[in-house]
């Protein structure tokens, strides 16, 4: 169960590179994370109970994915991303996407998406609060607890409603916003962003019956979007109602 929140935290990492600051991991494993008011990556995959092997193995993938958060240039920086060594191949694979699958399509589009996809980004992220929410997550006391006591997934299982929260606002708003900028492009890049969610709902789809309900019923009702393959098919198509079938 650990790992399809691990891997959903990260996804929320890396869509979230294109809206503020990252602090990156620490590299002393005996060494707290302290109390500044940013982002901090380490308590976060602490609360998980990732291992210290596994943070060090992170770091590559972090300190990559730091310059998206700047909102500076995103898309010639989402570029040099994919000659990352694909450590987490899941996690990013919304740039593995745009970089193969859909690389002719990214190139028609690029010459009138670089002006504007910052700006774009910037002000989803004022809308959504995706920047603060991700911090917020990280200094939750909840979490910090969860960090000092080698893990707890339930506890932070308990802790993504806001997260997919600004995930629900963040999607239709860059969609539709990109879509009023360039032709399609909100299109291709809600499909290109909705990748890992794929790689989300196939892992929990191939877990035993048990630890599926159990996922289930623990996941806020607010993120059940993300682990369920006809409602992401759904949103993929334009159909943002579904984020919000659970409160129907």
């Amino acid at each position: 169960m650990r790992n399809v929140f691990f891997l959903l935290i990260l996804t929320f990492l890396f869509i979230s590179t294109i809206s503020g600051v990252i602090e990156p991991a620490h590299d002393d494993k005996d060494v707290v994370p302290h109390e500044e008011q940013m982002l901090d990556v380490d308590t976060i995959f602490r609360a998980l109970g990732v291992p210290y092997c596994m943070r060090k193995c992170i770091d590559p993938f972090i300190n990559s994915t730091t310059s998206l958060w700047t909102m500076k240039n995103v898309v010639n920086q989402a570029r040099k991303f994919c000659d990352h060594n694909k450590i987490f191949s899941k996690a990013s694979s919304s740039v593995e996407y745009m970089c193969a699958t859909k690389h002719v399509l990214f190139e028609r589009m690029e010459t009138c998406l670089n002006p504007v996809v910052d700006d774009v980004m910037s002000e989803c992220d004022k809308e959504c609060y995706a920047r603060s929410n991700l911090t917020a997550f990280s200094q939750d006391s909840n979490i910090k607890f969860a960090a000092t006591v080698g893990g707890n997934a339930f506890i932070v299982a308990d802790h993504l409603g806001e997260l997919c929260t600004s995930l629900q606002c963040t999607l239709p708003c860059v969609t539709k916003r990109l879509n009023n900028k360039c032709a399609l492009s909100g299109w291709l890049s809600l499909d290109m962003l909705m990748q890992p969610f794929d790689a989300v709902s196939v892992m929990v789809e191939q877990l035993s019956p048990p630890l599926k309900d159990l996922i289930v019923k623990k996941i806020d009702k607010r993120c059940r979007f993300a682990i369920n393959p006809s409602r992401l098919n759904r949103i993929r198509n334009g159909d943002f109602t579904a984020f919000n079938m659970d409160r129907q």
